[in-house]
């Protein structure tokens, strides 16, 4: 599960590189060290701080998603999804979502796919949001034409609302039609298949109630506005007169940059993504740089070094973790 396919391998790597020289051809080592010399240390606290927080909120939707079949502390949904974001920190293949499922089902005795199913809710709200964000904010599209790029995000919505609509009201419906598409697959991988989508479809269900979604889509919102805010305190922290416009188009440009193929922790990728999007507001290449790697630092330490002590508190390395998520696939498929 978690060998690296070559070519995609090779990809990250090589976008990697790309990115790392883009991000300091023109460096001038001097100015660098001068911003950092400058930075206000207050405001680096209140980031990481904020960081934190914001996986707090992550837990608070996770666990509205999965209170009709457990009663989960808020402090366990906060540990486990740190766990995730440091796997996938150090481990890029998205191995952090299936291994904060496992950890949920086995502690609470759930249902691996449905637990995985909520998960996969989680994901929807977050693409939905970023894309209505982007429709609101033109000047994330300036890589493209406005015109083109409000046309690719109204599509993309256009497409997607109607199949959660049938997943959501025409359960049996889009079923039936699943069931007859799993026809061309092996009889064993058909199965599983077919089992798999009747219990993830399952916490698709949850969404008829119409509180509950309507919860789930403000946190959902109060996440990306938290992420903004740890943007704006390290505006504050480098003395940037950039406010909260600039911050959400910063954040929304991370996320879409983040999708980019890399290397473990995504070095490089994650500082041109953001000297990309700080170049829209006039911001220099050196002071987007030191923006950035203390970005980098603000976002990503604190769940490294929780993420190491979450999961050796459980005894589980990442090795260990591996060989329980085999049987865990088998088990939910």
């Amino acid at each position: 599960m978690l060998k690296k396919k070559p070519l995609k391998f090779a990809l990250g790597l090589l976008l990697t590189a790309l990115a790392l020289w883009l991000s300091f051809r023109n460096l001038d080592w001097n100015a660098l060290s001068q911003s950092f010399s400058d930075v206000d240390i207050f405001w680096v606290f209140l980031a990481v701080v904020n960081v934190l927080i914001t996986v707090y909120i992550l837990g608070w939707r996770w666990q509205i998603l999965l209170k009709s079949k457990a009663d989960i502390p808020l402090f366990d949904m906060f540990r486990f999804n740190i766990i995730s974001q440091y796997v996938n920190i150090i481990i890029p293949a998205r191995f952090g979502e299936l291994l904060k499922a496992w950890l949920v089902s086995r502690k609470y005795s759930l249902s691996g796919s449905y637990v995985l199913g909520t998960v996969v809710i989680e994901k929807i709200f977050e693409t939905f949001s970023v894309v209505i964000l982007g429709v609101l904010a033109p000047l994330f599209f300036t890589f493209q034409t406005q015109l083109k790029g409000h046309t690719l995000a109204v599509g993309f919505l256009v497409v997607l609302v109607p199949l959660v609509t049938l997943v959501l009201w025409k359960r049996e419906t889009v079923r039936k039609w699943l069931t007859r598409l799993a026809r061309v697959f092996p009889g064993k991988l058909r199965r599983r298949l077919l089992i798999f989508l009747d219990k993830g479809m399952e916490a698709f269900a949850l969404l008829k109630d119409i509180k509950m979604t309507l919860m789930v889509v403000l946190v959902t919102f109060l996440v990306i506005l938290s992420q903004v805010i740890t943007n704006l305190f390290l505006f504050k922290a480098f003395g940037l007169n950039l406010f909260f416009f600039e911050a959400l188009v910063l954040q929304l440009v991370i996320i879409v940059g983040m999708s980019i193929p890399s290397i473990p922790g995504k070095l490089g990728v994650f500082e041109y993504t953001v000297i990309l999007g700080l170049s829209m507001f006039g911001v220099g290449d050196n002071i987007a740089l030191s923006f950035g790697l203390m970005l980098h630092v603000a976002a990503y330490l604190p769940k490294i070094i929780l993420g190491f002590v979450f999961m050796s508190n459980l005894n589980i390395s990442i090795k260990k973790a591996e060989a329980e998520m085999n049987k865990f696939e088998g088990q939910v498929n």
